[in-house]
């Protein structure tokens, strides 16, 4: 059951092309690119809500890519502004990328059509009918092609509409889960040679575990390297291309993933 729920956001990505647009009726029309369309889905607005879901739905073209939070050296990570005052910020959440190399070095993202689930917040007394967004990312094939895109998005609706609530809750239920059995994110700290240091516990498995390291666009950290696993805990380094000895005390989102199973946590370090 597991296997066939991770599976379910490529299974309704795939549904969601062939159906009418009608259909998803709190959505903006589709916006096409080289390498993908887009659009941004979102629930209605409820009175007195102080938030309400959303999602960016990328449909990449066979070949091509997109980021992560943290996409490495030359990538551009997803960002989206708020074109009305009734919405004050949204957040976006993001699946469990996958690590790619190329020629120009690794980066961390996405190779097939993704989800990527958002939240708007507002501290209006009501919602606009109309929600107005803008949205820069980056989208790759052999090279990597900045695109810049508004987006309006009726959420005024009456009554929510099935496919839009279904495709919504498939989005949010492929985000990272908490720390497993299966899978957690044991510690984080930096070394005395000034690398952070990670440790996972991770079910027996012929595959190795993925680590992704974000702490902001102005800490950004190479590839985490794997350097010891006994089965059961595996070991990463990851080195920093930023003096940590600098940053202070900063928070890093440390995202794992080893087969179908993928966690998500917030760490506090301290520079020695």
């Amino acid at each position: 059951m597991r296997d066939f729920l991770k599976k379910w956001p490529v299974i309704f990505t795939l549904f969601c092309g062939v159906v009418p647009q009608q259909a998803a009726a709190a959505a903006s029309p589709w916006q096409e690119t080289d390498g993908a369309r887009l659009r941004i889905v979102a629930e209605p607005a409820r009175p007195s809500a102080t938030d309400l879901r959303g999602m960016l739905q990328i449909e990449l073209e066979p070949g091509w890519k997109t980021y992560w939070r943290e996409p490495g050296a030359a990538g551009i990570p997803p960002q989206i502004s708020l074109g009305d005052d009734a919405a004050t910020a949204v957040t976006i959440h993001y699946p469990a990328p996958e690590w790619h190399d190329d020629p120009y070095g690794s980066w961390a993202g996405y190779a097939q059509p993704v989800s990527l689930p958002l939240t708007f917040a507002t501290s209006a007394d009501t919602w606009p009918g109309t929600l107005k967004a803008s949205v820069f990312l980056g989208i790759c094939r052999d090279v990597c092609v900045p695109v810049s895109m508004d987006f309006d998005v009726p959420i005024d609706e009456k009554k929510p509409n099935a496919m839009q609530t279904l495709l919504l809750d498939t989005a949010f239920s492929a985000l990272p889960a908490d720390d497993s059995d299966r899978l957690s994110i044991a510690n984080a700290a930096w070394t005395s040679d000034g690398v952070l240091e990670i440790s996972l516990k991770h079910a027996a498995s012929d595959t190795d575990p993925q680590l992704f390291v974000s702490a902001g666009s102005n800490r950004p950290f190479k590839k985490p390297v794997l350097v010891s696993d006994d089965g059961e805990t595996a070991l990463f380094r990851a080195e920093p291309v930023f003096d940590p000895a600098k940053a202070g005390e900063m928070t890093v989102v440390l995202t794992a993933r080893h087969g179908v199973d993928a966690v998500e946590r917030f760490f506090t370090v301290s520079p020695q």
